[in-house]
């Protein structure tokens, strides 16, 4: 697991000093890797890669980067994992490759030499990496490969001219490299407020955009910059046939536990989050299947009794022998670190602190690697709110527009949301057709377009309607073309995976464990597991009796205590964040507030009312932090 950073430009009337640049680009990456660094330059320095390496495979300096091959004429910058590693090294040496080291840095460089672009969709893991291919170059300009993993686990930022190309793993790389002001995009700001998440290809920044996932570039370089972009995978949208329940359950386990066997390989101390909930217990359950070693679990728990989950995840670490290690999060943890959590986020968002927590607990605990179970109620239907509630919102939103006005007003007020705070949303959803999307949006939305507009000034909000992908983006961009009205499940994991997890979840989860020197993995995400579950019927995943994720209970029978498995709750890493905003909390969130909105980010006096109205209760504590998050980007 590491940083990435490179530089291309073609700019002959003002070369840059590209050296100094990825220098002070690798410099503010050191976190993501504290263990080696390097910077490698095209012989007419107009080409740089660099790199900061969190050693995970092969800990010598054979693991170096950014790595050559044997002829020096293909250098690699890379993060992540392959977990198919081994299996395409196999290959490669029967096509007369050889290696030098173990990592699997090299499978990826060799593998390019073998198949050029198409080895990217048969890595299996998560990765993002740059590619500077210079073989031949008095015949043909040299290109890079820039490329991020199918399901947008590690993530890749750039900026571009006509000229220049930069890239990283992170923007605060990008902005460190002097080229890029911190100017806000309007389309990236509303995107957040109507979200709780930029979503892709937005940043909160102008002209910088996030590589989509499952997506390549090829940067040609000549007097200009070519950039061709390669969608190599999408999820699917096929159903597979399934013979009966036992037989759905049985490919399921047999998915789950290859996904988290694969994650286990690593030459460093490995572990795992402990929630106590169902997903992070079953890959806790899976790894003791898979090996007979020490397993190291951590877990989070909190003075405020209701929010601590502290008797599950004990169960489940008796349960497989984990050496379990508990911490304590407090008021006081969260006052002292409340500015590094603003820092440690890459863009703003509603969400991460628990991820930033529970990685430094991890990381006091030893490890350098943490499997997670993130990705499990995405798969499996864990979220009520969405795959539960959507469909009936989808069916009252098209009885309501059926029907008169009045009627139809109080049939949305009784049967959409009886939480008065989102009432804006389900005002909004009646205006538009009455579909899984609109619906959808009703559940996931941080803010309605309406609460928006009272929140950012008019040229921000003119701004950001004008262009088309904020508006794409939001309104769920290719989820509509793939209805099946007998498959709303399928439709509502797939729009959590593309927005949900893949802007918010991921997208923290890989900020605030790699501030903190902590590779996680997500085995739960695997792109095969992923299209075991998401290919099977409705039928076998729907949820029954209110229990959630039953496809996932029947899978880990035996497995897992009885106590974890009947749990009818859902609740996760949560934290107690309405008391402390509410209290203790109260003057640093405000200022943060109005940081952010001394920036321009949205007006002071609709922040003020909006913190007031938090203060009496009326409102969910989430729309209060996502603008005090803000400010980390101000």
């Amino acid at each position: 697991m590491c940083g990435i950073a490179g530089i291309i430009n073609c700019a002959i009337e003002k070369p840059l000093d590209i050296e100094e640049r990825l220098l002070l680009m690798n410099k503010a990456m050191n976190h993501r890797g504290p263990d080696d660094g390097g910077v490698f330059l095209a012989e007419d320095r107009s080409i740089g890669l660099a790199n900061r390496r969190l050693a995970i495979r092969d800990l010598s300096p054979l693991g170096h980067m950014p790595m050559a091959n044997d002829a020096q004429d293909v250098v690699i910058t890379y993060n992540g994992e392959i977990y198919n590693a081994d299996e395409l090294r196999l290959e490669l040496k029967l096509e007369g490759f050889s290696f030098r080291s173990n990592s699997d840095t090299e499978v990826i460089l060799h593998g390019y030499e073998c198949w050029g672009n198409d080895v990217v969709p048969r890595l299996r893991g998560m990765f993002a990496f740059a590619i500077y291919d210079f073989r031949h170059r008095h015949m043909q300009q040299p290109k890079i490969l820039l490329a991020r993993d199918h399901m947008g686990i590690k993530p890749i930022y750039y900026w571009q001219t006509p000229t220049t190309f930069v890239f990283a793993s992170e923007i605060k790389a990008l902005m460190a490299s002097g080229l890029i002001t911190r100017e806000v995009d309007p389309a990236g700001l509303v995107g957040y407020l109507l979200t709780g998440s930029v979503p892709n290809p937005l940043t909160i920044y102008r002209d910088i955009q996030a590589l989509e996932p499952s997506t390549y570039l090829v940067i040609e370089r000549s007097n200009t910059l070519r950039v061709h972009p390669t969608t190599y995978w999408s999820l699917p949208t096929h159903t597979e046939a399934i013979s009966s329940l036992d037989e759905a359950v049985e490919r399921c386990r047999i998915s789950l536990a290859e996904a988290v066997r694969i994650c286990l390989v690593s030459d460093v101390p490995l572990g795992a989050f402990l929630s106590g909930g169902l997903d992070s217990s079953s890959v806790v359950a899976l790894m003791r299947q898979a090996t007979t070693g020490p397993i190291r679990t951590c877990s989070m728990v909190f003075e405020e009794a209701e929010y601590s989950e502290a008797p599950y995840a004990r169960a489940v670490a008796d349960a497989v022998g984990a050496e379990h290690y508990e911490r304590v999060i407090t008021l006081e943890d969260m006052q002292r670190e409340f500015e590094n959590i603003l820092h440690a986020l890459d863009q703003p968002s509603v969400d991460g602190v628990n991820t930033y927590f529970v990685s430094q607990t991890a990381r006091q605990a030893g490890l350098t690697v943490a499997l997670s179970g993130l990705g499990g109620d995405e798969l499996f239907g864990g979220y009520p709110n969405t795959f539960r509630e959507v469909p009936r919102v989808r069916n009252a939103l098209a009885l309501a527009h059926q029907i008169p006005a009045g009627v139809m007003m109080a049939n949305a007020a009784i049967n959409l949301l009886p939480n008065r705070a989102r009432w804006a949303r389900v005002q909004d959803a009646l205006q538009q057709s009455p579909t899984l999307a609109s619906a959808y949006m009703t559940r996931r939305g941080l803010f309605s377009p309406s609460e928006v507009r009272q929140l950012v000034t008019r040229d921000i909000w003119d701004a950001a309607v004008k262009r088309s992908d904020v508006v794409e983006a939001v309104a769920l961009r290719a989820n509509t073309s793939d209805q099946n009205p007998h498959d709303s499940f399928a439709w509502i994991s797939r729009a959590e995976l593309r927005t949900y997890t893949h802007h918010q979840l991921l997208r923290d989860t890989d900020a605030m464990s790699m501030i903190h020197s902590l590779e996680v993995r997500v085995p739960l995400l695997d792109r095969q597991l992923v299209t075991t579950i998401l290919t099977m019927p409705e039928w076998v995943k729907k949820l029954n009796n209110e229990q959630p994720k039953p496809l996932l209970v029947r899978a880990m029978r035996g497995l897992l205590p009885d106590i974890v498995l009947n749990r009818r709750d859902k609740q996760g890493f949560t934290f107690p964040f309405a008391v402390w905003l509410r209290g203790a909390l109260a003057k640093q969130t405000s200022e943060a507030i109005f940081q952010a909105a001394d920036a321009g980010f949205f007006q002071a006096d609709a922040a003020a009312k909006l913190f007031e109205q938090f203060q009496r209760g009326e409102i969910h504590w989430s729309r209060v932090w996502s603008l005090a998050a803000l400010a980390s980007a101000a």
